[in-house]
């Protein structure tokens, strides 16, 4: 069994041997895997013959593919990724993976155990100042909620254990790309008691503001069909009653993502 499961819905391979290396700088001493799971049935040269790289293919949409890639993992702790970034290396003003790692096991008890981690996305932190509540689900009207407290966080960048995230059933892969399904599932889990601390930055990844780079079909999915049924769900009565899903609900949705796979794959 590894430490740690890295897991991520991947379309852009040349990032892949840059966010492996990551890795490697920010684990220390403790073991990982990495596992993919995208259009690709295999890595890049450079990641070629390691035993702790995983590659699933899948033509999903983002959401369904990242909970592929997490019931394939065999770490005591998993986490998600984007491809398009990396982990800081150790540093002053940063946190590394091996870090999240011993303070998890300071609690290794608790299967509820977890910590919310700070990203940089493009020039600036990903979600805003965490002092004035950004890190926070009810400081985003998308994701806003009678249903969870204000210190209820936004899991964008979250660890825990394994074997709590496949017991609440993972992601809801009716949200097409991850975002959505990541707040979803943060409000689940801490509607279901579990009590998140947050941590340094640990994280960095490109910004694709709107449509640019390869990044249309992600936003038009989550501003035509994420947002509006994260808003039906969380905002009627019934919705603290829905905490624990199929962790194959990936099965229910369709197998190719025409937003990004127009042509259907045999």
């Amino acid at each position: 069994m590894y430490d740690l499961s890295v897991c991520l819905a991947a379309i852009r391979r040349h990032n892949w041997k840059r966010l492996y290396d990551s890795i490697v700088s920010s684990m220390g001493d403790y073991t990982f895997e990495l596992i993919f799971c995208g259009p690709y049935e295999e890595g890049p040269e450079e990641l070629k013959g390691l035993e702790n790289v995983k590659y699933i293919q899948d033509f999903g949409a983002p959401t369904r593919a990242q909970q592929i890639s997490m019931i394939a993992a065999t770490g005591r702790y998993i986490t998600w990724a984007a491809d398009d970034g990396w982990y800081l290396p150790p540093g002053d003003n940063n946190i590394t993976l091996a870090e999240c790692i011993e303070e998890l096991d300071t609690d290794i008890e608790n299967p509820k155990r977890c910590l919310v981690t700070r990203y940089n996305e493009g020039v600036g932190d990903g979600l805003g100042d965490p002092n004035v509540g950004l890190y926070c689900l009810n400081t985003h009207r998308p994701v806003a909620s009678p249903h969870y407290g204000n210190t209820f966080l936004i899991y964008n960048c979250a660890i825990m254990t394994t074997e709590y995230f496949l017991e609440l059933g993972g992601f809801d892969c009716e949200f097409e790309a991850c975002p959505m399904a990541f707040c979803d599932f943060g409000a689940r889990a801490q509607l279901d008691g579990q009590d998140p601390s947050l941590a340094g930055l640990l994280f960095e990844c490109t910004h694709f503001p709107a449509e640019t780079g390869d990044h249309a079909p992600i936003h038009n999915a989550q501003l035509d069909a994420d947002q509006p049924r994260y808003k039906s769900i969380w905002q009627q009565p019934q919705a603290p009653d829905r905490i624990k899903l199929d962790i194959n609900n990936w099965k229910n949705v369709p197998a190719v993502w025409t937003r990004r796979f127009p042509v259907s794959k045999s």
